[in-house]
């Protein structure tokens, strides 16, 4: 009785552990299909791939224009510049006063690393606001070519550069002087027409760039 009780549980352990193997493996073959039909509906077609390929370049593209743009706006990013203009004053003009030759007035001008340069020159070129300054003459020039070159600034005087000593030793300190306050120029160097020069009007000599103020 007892050998015939041990064999019907080692036939039902068997019976339990094919199901369980079978069970086991039918669960191992639905996923493999599963996977599978995964893999079959992930594979993308060579006319998918062609046009993901495009779309990633435009989009590269597209970040790479974005990235010059920003880089381009941040160069030419204006801000403002204290600025100590020099003018020739009314004594040293009139009476040739040689103790009190400059006037100054003292500038807020909005602008770009890339018009900082002409932007002095220009609001220089007008008619002083201080007491007892004169006009620097530079209206009667084109410095439109002017420009900053790392920490230097370069003067392009174009047209009929020509003028006594005391119009020359006028135009040279404004401009020396006016440029050299603005922060971030360390020299003043002048060219006229594009051409370097040894001389402004033939009495400044302008063959080496200005590093102070006159």
């Amino acid at each position: 009785m007892k050998k015939l009780k041990l064999t019907a549980i080692t036939g039902a352990c068997l019976g339990l552990l094919l199901v369980a193997t079978g069970c086991a493996k039918n669960a191992a073959q639905a996923e493999e299909a599963n996977n599978q039909v995964e893999v079959v509906e992930n594979q993308k077609t060579s006319e998918d791939l062609n046009k993901e390929a495009a779309e990633n370049k435009a989009n590269e593209a597209k970040e790479k224009e974005a990235k010059g743009k920003e880089d381009k706006d941040k160069k030419g990013e204006e801000k403002s510049y204290e600025v100590t203009l020099t003018y020739p004053s009314s004594d040293y003009i009139v009476n040739g006063d040689e103790e009190n030759k400059k006037v100054t007035e003292q500038a807020t001008i909005k602008a770009s690393k890339d018009d900082i340069v002409t932007k002095v020159l220009k609001q220089l070129a007008q008619s002083p606001k201080a007491e007892g300054a004169e006009s620097v003459g530079l209206d009667k020039f084109d410095f439109s070519k002017s420009k900053l070159d790392g920490t230097t600034a370069i003067v392009d005087l174009s047209g009929d550069v020509a003028g006594g000593s005391l119009e020359e030793d006028v135009l040279a300190r404004s401009i020396v002087n006016s440029l050299l306050s603005v922060d971030g120029i360390k020299a003043v160097e002048f060219t006229i027409n594009g051409e370097k020069a040894e001389s402004l009007m033939g009495h400044v000599d302008i063959s080496e760039p200005f590093t102070k103020n006159l």
